[in-house]
């Protein structure tokens, strides 16, 4: 058993599919599918149920590629500590943002960490917000620029910027007049994306989102 095993079993059961999972760990299918079987053999029980359609995990299967994500977790933050003791700012840096914001931030973030950090590798990848969370957690990710939302106390945070938040109206609506609504008021209407941001006075914080557990 090794790393790489584990990794093949973490994406064949996060894709449910031989060839799928084969292409993300850039092997042949059969190469994985022999690892995977041979993983099974060491462990002495069945990971999957396997079908000409569809891969359909046992629950020791579940039970062991949710111990092996913490273990690559727990290895990639192994070597991550002891390349910034011997080169800090050296290595890969793996950032995540939401598209709303990725033109805006890089041009003016990219130039600058380059120019401070000629030898660290960044990898920016553009997605939306529960797939930049789901995969900061499991350690695929280092980083992320987000706007804050609720239920992500369990992550590192560092505020970044306020970004105001305007509401259109028409002029004969009846809040036309106001300077400023709460948005509590705007339960039950039709406001597209209001329900994005239940829990902001007037503002939306950016923040950035590090490592993948205090």
């Amino acid at each position: 058993m090794n790393f790489r095993d584990l990794e093949y079993l973490i994406a064949l059961e996060e894709l449910k599919h031989f060839r799928k999972a084969a292409e993300k760990c850039f092997v042949s299918q059969p190469t994985l599918s022999g690892q995977i079987r041979k993983l099974e053999d060491e462990l002495n029980v069945q990971l999957m149920e396997r079908s000409s359609r569809k891969v359909i995990f046992t629950q020791a299967g579940l039970d062991i590629v949710a111990q092996a994500k913490n273990i690559i977790i727990s290895a990639k933050s192994l070597k991550e500590i002891a390349k910034s003791h011997n080169h800090p700012m050296q290595g890969t840096l793996r950032i995540g943002l939401i598209p709303t914001v990725a033109p805006y931030l890089l041009p003016l973030i990219i130039p600058v960490m380059k120019q401070s950090f000629p030898d660290l590798e960044l990898y920016l990848y553009e997605k939306q917000t529960h797939m930049l969370l789901k995969e900061l957690e499991e350690g695929e990710l280092d980083c992320l620029i987000l706007a804050l939302l609720p239920d992500m106390q369990s992550f590192q945070q560092y505020p970044l910027y306020d970004e105001p938040l305007e509401l259109a109206l028409s002029e004969r609506h009846a809040w036309a007049n106001q300077n400023s609504i709460d948005l509590q008021k705007l339960r039950g209407e039709h406001v597209p994306n209001a329900r994005r941001w239940p829990l902001f006075e007037g503002s939306i914080p950016w923040i950035l989102f590090y490592c993948w557990r205090y």
